[in-house]
């Protein structure tokens, strides 16, 4: 072999041992189901953002339990609402407010605050006058088309929860429309709304029972599974505002939880009279 020829071949045969060299610090050993480095996209590198974002008026002071109390306060808003929130928020505790329309404009503000600090805001009535919404269906869903709109404007939610004037166990809808509470109870499972009576009453409704008298109608019924209360806070409600705390204060001392109403709450329904 030519001396020249072979000394080409070496130089040949050198840069590409050299090149083989390099490549080989380049190749990288990939466990199954790694993704080698090189083909790793920048992002992953970076920070790893929170994937789940905080829903607006998830209530933490809502906790179902076996044994869960359900604060539910009618025919308000009133000037004692924003003290009945002060309690709750000063106690943790979630609750439902079943709310009338002709005291809206007076405590929009109260009502917003209400469902901002997480409590439900559910339909009760516009007019509470059982005359007028009990005289006919068309009146009835007319009169709760307008508290829904109303609620909508304030919190910007179509609430399907509701309450009927006097429960739907009511036997003073006979005198203005026989069968009504039938009609109408029907109609609303079956347009997809959840309507919610009660199976504790602390009877404030009249107004003249003391504190004391609430305080222990109230625990007196608690029991093991679901407690909807009910209560009051229209103006003349000042004592169900004083027995609060501590029903509040009874319930946590005795291993019960507190929560607001949803569509997935076990609905209470009363023996329908009419």
């Amino acid at each position: 072999m030519n001396k020249k020829i072979f000394i080409i071949i070496l130089v040949i045969l050198l840069i590409m041992g050299i090149c083989i060299l390099k490549f080989n610090k380049k190749v990288e050993i990939v466990k199954v189901g790694e993704i080698p480095k090189a083909f790793t996209p920048r992002s992953v590198n970076l920070p790893i953002k929170e994937l789940t974002k905080s829903k607006k008026n998830i209530h933490s002071y809502s906790k179902v339990s076996d044994n869960t109390i359900y604060l539910t306060f009618d025919d308000g808003p009133s000037y004692l609402t924003s003290q009945i929130l002060d309690i709750l928020k000063e106690e943790k505790v979630a609750a439902t407010f079943f709310v009338i329309g002709s005291s809206l404009d007076k405590y929009r503000d109260v009502v917003k605050r209400a469902y901002n600090e997480g409590h439900t805001v559910a339909l009760h009535s516009n007019t509470h006058n059982y005359k007028q919404i009990y005289s006919s269906d068309e009146n009835y869903f007319n009169d709760l088309d307008t508290i829904k709109a109303k609620i909508y404007q304030i919190t910007g939610v179509n609430s399907r929860i509701i309450r009927l004037p006097g429960g739907s166990s009511n036997t003073i809808s006979k005198k203005y429309n026989k069968g009504i509470i039938t009609r109408i109870t029907n109609k609303l499972n079956d347009t997809g709304y959840y309507y919610f009576d009660w199976n504790i009453d602390s009877m404030d409704a009249s107004g003249k029972l003391s504190s004391e008298a609430i305080y222990n109608n109230t625990i007196l019924g608690l029991h093991h599974g679901t407690n909807i209360v009910l209560m009051h806070d229209a103006s003349t409600k000042k004592t169900t505002l004083e027995a609060l705390k501590k029903i509040i204060e009874y319930g946590k001392e005795n291993g019960y939880t507190f929560a607001k109403i949803s569509k997935n709450t076990r609905a209470i329904h009363h023996h329908i009279n009419n």
